[in-house]
């Protein structure tokens, strides 16, 4: 059933939507199931006979203790392409968000659990109970980012994404909490016999489909921007998120794509509703990831990368180009574009024919969709010329037939026989000796077999553990830079290489040409105990030339960074030897966190030699890097061989050396330091960039008694607004009065920055109400976002103030549905015609704005609001009205409030034993620990209730038609 916000009453008839699908020249599409036979396809996979093996997520939108998800079978007898035959193989699970088949059973992901269905007879029936083998995965806090999968990996481990918002701690069933493996965004993968869970890579926002290359390099489809990504083993996938794993990574590996497939930043939406979105291909949002490795579709479509776009109901395809030590991928033709309006792509598979089969959700809307449609779903079938479909059972083969299929062309067969021979290995007795002979014959010929058919041969071999290490560590020195990479990476697999590996990977990282070698050699280092990374990053921060590469410096840091707390002179001669400026940066950094984190026995004196001894560039690459470490810090210990230091460093030539050193001079307690910051701030002379990052590092660093320098900077245009926010730190009985006096003439900026400072602590707060009062303030500059700060404080006196003069902060449950009915009712048919989305525009841009980004435009302190549901009403106005009722852990609000009284709302960015950074609605603030009184995490979203109650009727429905339209507008004539 169609709901109001619905484009069409219902999906086009599959094979009509089939027909109607444009496709580039020679290929067609075609229906292989449709409602009934199937609804609700979440995911599926095929099994050694072809047949599809359905995920149907009946329950999808709502978690529910009763279980209606399930798993169906369906199968093509006759060989027409359409499946004519559906069995329910399991139904009663209750989030069902992946499936693979494999080792006589099914494996299902259904948080909080991962399943396995036992059915080691191929009865298409259960042999009992699914067995659960994980639990601890997130499933409440958000209902479609989250866990999901699966795809088998070249390496024989099973392989899944994993959103962001809702955090897993996964464990085997029993496992207490201190051992379970916390997950909280990117790609996890299982071994299906040890029965091991490990992160493979973290980050990206929602990856939801996983696949291999001909070189068995991983890529996943992100849901929410930027598109895709190479996932490196042990990497840290942008964007930056304040999490445990990402405590000390500091910086994250970038997307591979060169391209948006909406107009990022121009007036144009990001979702498929435009002539100049849909023609950079669709919209941001993508699901499903298939490397095309088959051989039915014309040979430019292998190595390519196939992901179905949301908004753009369509199938995009991006072309993989080797670069540096990794790729990058640019936009090529789309692959379809479907004519049903409700085509919504989930999952991409090969089938056996070497056709690409798609599952259509067939829905309206998107993930953030309160009432999913249940009874619609399809899967389709894209063909080149004229397939030829004959009957498959790789079950039947024999273990050398199986083995001769690792060098078919489609990697469909490759993979199912390679699955096969790994089932068939873990048979006790199992003779393959055969089928070692022939791997071994292929992988060990460099001379006449191409590199993806002497992979192949590997990872068999590797499946069936029938490689030994003396193998790999022979082609450690093969001519071929994928062996060389893959040889590295299996031999690490158990942590725990021979002593010869490592003596060769130390010369490796020295010498080897390849930076697609080095990088996994960097990789490998996460999985070595530390004394053996020492001898390998040495040889790795030798090649000056990875300083440009997308991954190499990352991935390098990452595999270092717990070697410089453990080992901090070992780690300087490290950066001072190093030819990569980031790492050199980012152990200097490191250095810093761990001396803060050492408290009265840490020493930076070793960091203060390093500097000593280091050429300029090094200097100011190490200074780059104290300056980020003491960010919020008032002071550390100053060594005995800081002030020599500190002469030396005032001497160079490099200005930005002499401004670095001496904000790193302030914190280490050096009195001139402080003088020669307050002298630069107040020199009229100087750049006003100048002015305002001396004034900053007095500021950030809390120099004492800075009160009186910020209430005179007030009369300086340049840096009235850098003081200001300044003062928020400083308590002092004549700042609000000299706040209030300017505040008349004062630009919107400043006076939302005066707001803020007086909102900080009670007795200015109510200064700031008082104002109010007297009209000296505007009632409507007082946001709900402040008026909520001054509620928090919890002063009965100041609330009962706030409510006197500028009304109610927190409504009741009753309040919230009267008010939702009363503004659907301003908001009908009639009004949003005449409604002008220009003023909503304006409106928006004096609220919303400042935490949400919208086509491009706005702050990031909260979602990026061009992707959500924005054309459903009751989505819309119930999460302005009711915020809090569904919130995502990142845009949960934190109280914090300092010794000295002042309080800070926002979101927790970054949080150590030494110091805090929280993301308020127009800065981030750095704070010692030692200057916290407490904070309160809340389940609360940062966006406050209320945003609507100080408009003007005209005004709300002037919002809402600004924020449910399909592309941006400009703002009124005057409008700022």
């Amino acid at each position: 059933m169609a709901s109001a916000a619905d484009p069409t009453p219902g999906p086009l008839p599959a094979e009509k939507a089939a027909r109607g699908a444009v496709l580039p020249d020679g290929f067609r599409m075609s229906v292989v199931a449709a409602e009934p036979e199937v609804v609700q396809p979440i995911s599926f996979c095929t099994d050694a006979r072809g047949r599809l093996w359905v995920a149907e997520a009946m329950n999808y939108g709502t978690w529910k203790p009763t279980g209606k998800d399930r798993v169906v079978i369906l199968e093509d007898r006759d060989g027409d392409g359409r499946a004519e035959t559906r069995k329910v193989f399991y139904e009663g699970f209750n989030y069902i968000t992946g499936i693979e088949v494999g080792f006589g059973g099914v494996w299902v992901v259904s948080p909080p659990g991962l399943y396995f269905i036992p059915d080691r007879d191929g009865d298409d029936k259960p042999d009992g109970p699914p067995e659960l083998l994980f639990d601890g995965f997130g499933y409440k806090e958000s209902r479609h980012n989250l866990v999901n999968g699966f795809t088998w990996g070249p390496d024989g481990w099973l392989y899944g994404g994993h959103g962001r918002t809702s955090p897993s701690d996964v464990g085997r069933p029993g496992t207490p909490a201190a051992q379970r493996i916390h997950c909280d965004g990117g790609v996890y993968r299982i071994h299906p016999t040890r029965l091991v869970f490990e992160n493979f890579a973290d980050g990206t926002t929602n990856p939801w489909g996983v696949d291999f290359d001909d070189f068995g390099q991983c890529f996943v489809s992100n849901c929410v921007n930027p598109h895709l990504f190479h996932m490196i083993q042990g990497g840290h996938y942008e964007p930056w998120r304040n999490r445990p794993s990402s405590l000390y990574a500091y910086d994250r590996i970038p997307t591979i794509a060169d391209h948006l497939h909406y107009p990022s930043g121009k007036p144009k939406s990001m979702r498929g509703e435009t002539e100049e979105t849909l023609a950079m291909g669709g919209g941001h949002a993508h699901c499903g990831t298939l490397v095309y490795l088959a051989n039915q579709f014309p040979p430019a479509y292998r190595n390519t990368v196939l992901l179905c776009n949301i908004h753009g109901r369509r199938i995009n395809n991006d072309v993989l180009k080797p670069k540096g030590s990794g790729y990058t991928a640019s936009h090529d033709k789309d692959l379809m574009i479907a004519a049903d309006p409700w085509f919504m792509g989930v999952t991409l598979r090969t089938g056996p024919d070497g056709s690409v089969l798609v599952s259509d959700w067939s829905d309206t809307g998107e993930c953030h969709t309160l009432t999913p449609h249940t009874d619609n779903g399809r899967i389709y079938r894209i063909s080149y010329g004229n397939p030829n479909r004959k009957p498959v059972d790789l079950t039947k083969l024999s273990d050398v037939e199986l083995a001769d299929h690792q060098f078919h062309p489609n990697d469909w067969y490759v993979r199912h026989a390679r699955l096969l021979l790994q089932e068939r290995a873990a048979q006790p007795n199992r003779d393959l000796k055969k089928v070692r002979d022939a791997l071994t014959e292929i992988l060990i010929d460099s001379r006449w077999v191409a590199v993806p058919l002497r992979l192949r041969a590997l990872w068999a071999l590797h499946v069936i553990n029938r490689l030994d290490a003396k193998r790999l560590c022979e082609l450690l020195g093969d001519r071929e830079e994928q062996l060389r990479a893959w040889a590295i990476q299996l031999l690490c697999e158990t942590g725990a290489p021979p002593a010869d590996a490592l003596t060769r990977f130390r010369a490796m990282a020295k010498s080897d040409p390849s930076q697609v070698v080095r990088v996994r050699l960097a990789s490998a280092l996460q999985r070595l105990p530390a004394e053996d990374r020492w001898g390998i990053a040495e040889g790795l921060l030798s090649h000056s030339e990875d300083a440009a590469d997308a991954s190499l410096p990352l991935m390098d840091w990452y595999g270092i960074e717990p070697l410089v707390s453990a080992n901090v002179a070992r780690a300087l001669g490290l950066a001072v030897a190093a030819e990569i400026p980031l790492v050199r940066q980012f152990i200097a950094r490191r250095v810093v966190d761990a001396v803060a984190a050492a408290g009265p026995s840490g020493d930076l004196s070793p960091l203060v030699a390093a500097l000593a001894r280091s050429d300029a560039k090094r200097q100011l690459d190490l200074l780059v890097g104290i300056r980020e470490g003491i960010q919020g810090r008032k002071q550390m210990p100053m060594p005995a061989n800081w002030p020599a230091t500190y002469k030396m460093l005032n001497q160079s030539a490099d200005q930005a050396i002499r401004e670095q050193a001496v904000t790193f001079a302030l914190v280490l307690g050096d009195p001139q330091a402080a003088a020669d910051l307050r002298k630069a701030a107040g020199n009229a002379s100087a750049s006003a960039a100048d002015r305002v990052a001396a004034l900053n590092s007095l500021i950030e660093h809390h120099v004492p008694d800075l009160a009186p320098t910020l209430q005179a900077a007030l009369t300086d245009p340049a840096i009235r607004l850098t003081a200001i926010r300044g003062l928020a730190g400083y308590p002092h009985d004549a700042t609000a009065a000299k706040l209030l006096a300017l505040y008349p003439r004062l630009t919107a900026d400043e006076k939302s920055a005066i707001v803020a400072t007086l909102a900080a602590r009670k007795d200015s707060a109510l200064a700031l109400l008082d104002a109010v009062d007297r009209k000296v303030i505007p009632r409507a500059d007082i946001t709900a976002f402040t008026a909520r700060q001054l509620y928090a404080m919890g002063d009965r006196g100041l609330s009962d103030r706030l409510r006197q003069v500028w009304g109610e902060v927190r409504e009741t449950a009753g309040a919230k549905k009267e008010q939702l009915t009363k503004f659907k009712s301003w908001l009908g048919p009639v009004a949003m015609k005449s409604a002008d989305p220009r003023d909503g525009r304006l409106v928006f841009s004096k609220t919303c704005q400042q935490c949400h980004k919208l086509y491009g435009e706005g702050g990031a302190i909260g979602p990026d609001l061009t992707g959500s549901n924005r054309s459903d009403l009751d989505y819309l106005l119930s999460n302005i009205i009711d915020p809090s009722a569904e919130v995502a852990r990142d845009y949960r609000m934190s109280i914090v409030t300092t010794v000295d009284g002042r309080v800070i709302t926002g979101i927790v960015a970054e949080r150590s034993a030494t110091r805090l950074v929280i993301q308020t609605a127009t800065e981030k603030i750095a704070l010692p620990a030692a200057d916290l009184e407490s904070v309160k995490d809340t389940p609360t979203s940062i966006m406050p209730e209320g945003q609507l109650d100080s408009m003007t009727r005209a005004q709300v429905v002037d919002l809402i038609a600004y924020l449910s339209g399909k592309t941006q507008v400009p703002l009124p004539s005057g409008g700022k």
